[in-house]
């Protein structure tokens, strides 16, 4: 197993499908952004919750082993976003990690059903990657620079 292939452990997928959505449009725009990373197709799970007013709320999510995901997927993302947004992450990206290994990035639900990733803070896909355990937030941020995701 090379380097590449080594440094990621999984990837967790997840999205809301408000009571006004589409829930197979929301399966769409996640399922694009899943196939980007992976080697082979997954099942997606919906989970079904009821909102604060009692609106109905669904979670549409997908999960990636290590073997799941195509070595190259950081560099997949990469050449997918804009500059701008790759200069948004290198500014913010010891941000978007956690102590325990995790790279957390949130891409536009609309942009992704049409074919494109771009990068959002208001509900969005959201994308956990779980860096192997012997990563720490400098390794994963040299990682991230290597393939391109952050200047």
């Amino acid at each position: 197993m090379t380097a590449r292939q080594s440094h990621l452990f999984s990837a967790n997928f997840t999205a809301i499908a408000h009571a006004t959505e589409d829930i197979g449009k929301v399966e769409h725009a996640l399922g694009f952004l899943v196939a980007l990373v992976a080697r082979t197709e997954i099942a997606l799970t919906r989970r079904y919750l009821k909102g604060h007013y009692g609106n109905m709320i669904t979670t549409v999510s997908g999960k990636l082993s290590a073997k799941e995901l195509s070595s190259e997927s950081l560099s997949i993302i990469s050449q997918k976003l804009s500059e701008s947004d790759k200069q948004f992450l290198s500014d913010c990206a010891k941000s978007c990690l956690d102590e325990e290994g995790n790279l957390y990035l949130r891409f536009d639900k609309q942009e992704a059903l049409l074919g494109n990733l771009r990068l959002c803070q208001g509900d969005p896909i959201r994308m956990k990657v779980k860096f192997a355990p012997y990563y720490d937030a400098e390794a994963i941020i040299r990682v991230c620079r290597e393939s391109g995701l952050i200047s």
